[in-house]
């Protein structure tokens, strides 16, 4: 299993209303970014209200959005980062 941790937290679990959400995934965003939204844990609407924003606005500054797969595709772990040994450890 690969381990993949975030560059931005929205905060969108605290519910801190979706203008806020927006900004702080725009201004998060950066080539590679992995920005982090929640999809369980309570009410979500505020979560689901500002992903059409952020994908516009991330859109309209060039970035292309893909998968955590496609991505490492096209930009893969150095070869010195660890790797999980066989006895899961």
């Amino acid at each position: 299993m690969l381990a993949v941790l975030w560059t931005v937290d929205t905060g969108d679990f605290t519910r801190p209303g979706t203008g806020a959400i927006v900004d702080r995934a725009v201004n998060g965003a950066r080539n590679g970014a992995i920005i982090l939204m929640h999809d369980g844990g309570g009410d979500r609407r505020q979560t689901l209200a500002a992903l059409p924003e952020i994908i516009r606005r991330l859109r309209a500054h060039g970035y292309q959005l893909v998968t955590v797969p496609q991505m490492l595709l096209h930009d893969p772990p150095s070869r010195r980062q660890a790797r999980p040994t066989s006895n899961g450890a």
